[in-house]
């Protein structure tokens, strides 16, 4: 049995049947009954499941099927994916069989059921493509199911549910962990394994790349987790209204901030501040030695002060520690201040919120000269700079799927996945609100009333 969610939605299928089995059966064209009778005595019926779930349950009960596939199984219910397992079984001593096809739905239950083949970037992880897992699925919700790497594992964890259904006459049949655990396995399909369908319509991958970018994410990348990214919080439209907007000197203090690197790596990238005028950019990929010696010169050229001076700590950072100890090291892991707790998830969080926030209100602004400045590094190459910051802008978003009290912004590994290389530059500029985080929490000391 193949099923589709609306009943209209198998009209391509069933036509497409034809192709393949017209000299092997005969096909009933009542929409009561869709399915092929063939000649040697088998079947294959058509179906849908988007009536409520006690509808489901009485057209399927009793029925028995060998072979079940789902087509974009992620609009099923769980609940009916489930009942549908119990009519997964036949009297031939054929394999039962269940498949479902999809692409990545990050708000699915099949998201969840298959986390465990993805990685923290939302794609899947190739040494586990295919490699199959055992499951006992109890409960009516995915996070109630069992998983482990061998029977044994997952009946261990659920023994006692098990044994409270064994019987003594069922031994004849196999034991507790062939008859009770099931099998799963997850394997990637990628347009290009369909060759029949490129061939047959190449303009199909034009029509996929011209779509979204969370759209090509799932549907070309087979990105799982694009959604966990949250929205774009800095539109196209406040970068372009940074790149025009009037000076904003401030304060007129001049700071630099800075994400570390070294040869080998990333780049090192190091804005100069004006206020909030980004007044010039340093970037290079140098060893320790030279990088420690050359950042000194800049700040000296600059005319910075080393207090004025801020960089990651975290990573490469330390190196910058015993070199710079007047400097202003930015933690991304920091805990924020007891009464924003519950408002920003850590340090580095904090600052993109208040960064972005800057940049919405236009109250950055930055040199125009440097706009056309050509960089490269790890994944892109001779790039003007406005280009780099307008894709780099997407790495500051919240992490929707992250259990912490306060906004958080995504994981790193995210951001790479949604720029296309680490963006070095963008989380430079917003260390620049470590001055503001932590002159609001210095507190004058000594002074009384006289």
């Amino acid at each position: 049995m193949l099923l589709r969610h609306e009943i209209d939605d198998l009209s391509d299928m069933v036509e497409t049947s034809s192709t393949l089995y017209d000299d092997f059966g005969e096909y009933n064209k009542s929409k009561n009954d869709m399915r092929w009778n063939f000649y040697k005595g088998g079947f294959l019926k058509f179906s849908y499941h988007a009536d409520t779930l006690d509808d489901f349950k009485k057209r399927f009960q009793g029925k028995q099927f060998a072979y079940i596939g789902v087509d974009e199984i992620t609009h099923m219910e769980y609940l009916k994916f489930k009942y549908l397992i119990t009519c997964n079984r036949n009297a031939f001593h054929i394999r039962n069989r269940f498949i479902g096809t999809c692409n990545p739905d990050p708000d699915s239950w099949v998201a969840k059921f298959i986390d465990w083949w993805i990685g923290e970037d939302g794609l899947p992880i190739p040494e586990r493509d295919g490699r199959v897992r055992y499951c006992f699925m109890d409960g009516d919700n995915v996070s109630g199911i069992y998983w482990g790497d061998t029977r044994e594992e997952v009946y261990e964890q659920c023994k006692d549910i098990i044994h409270a259904y064994w019987k003594p006459e069922y031994e004849q049949y196999g034991t507790p962990q062939e008859l009770f655990i099931k099998s799963v396995t997850f394997i990637e399909a990628k347009l290009s394994d369909n060759v029949k369908l490129m061939s047959s319509d190449p303009t199909y991958l034009a029509n996929l790349v011209n779509q979204s970018d969370e759209q090509r994410a799932r549907d070309l990348d087979g990105n799982w987790k694009y959604k966990a990214a949250g929205d774009d919080i800095i539109k196209l439209t406040h970068m372009e209204a940074l790149y025009r907007n009037s000076m904003q000197i401030g304060d007129g203090i001049r700071r630099v901030s800075c994400d570390a690197a070294f040869e080998g790596g990333d780049s090192l990238v190091m804005w100069l501040w004006e206020g909030w005028h980004i007044r010039d950019i340093f970037v290079c990929k140098l060893d320790s030695k030279k990088t420690v010696d050359t950042v000194k010169a800049m700040l000296e050229e600059w005319h910075v002060r080393e207090e004025c001076f801020t960089y990651d700590l975290n990573g490469l950072g330390q190196i910058f520690k015993g070199f710079f100890p007047n400097a202003i090291p930015f933690n991304n892991k920091e805990a924020v201040e007891e009464k924003f707790k519950y408002i920003y998830a850590n340090l580095k969080s904090q600052a993109a919120y208040l960064f972005a926030q800057k940049i919405i209100n236009r109250e950055i602004s930055i040199e125009p000269t440097l706009l056309e400045r050509k960089f490269s590094g790890k994944g892109f190459e001779k790039v003007p700079l406005r280009q780099i910051l307008d894709k780099e802008r997407k790495a500051i978003r919240k992490d929707e799927d992250s259990e912490e009290k306060g906004w958080t912004i995504i994981k790193k590994i995210i951001m790479k996945k949604l720029v296309g290389h680490s963006p070095d530059f963008i989380e430079a500029l917003l260390m620049r609100m470590i001055f503001e985080i932590k002159h609001k929490r210095k507190h004058i000391k000594g002074l009384g009333l006289i």
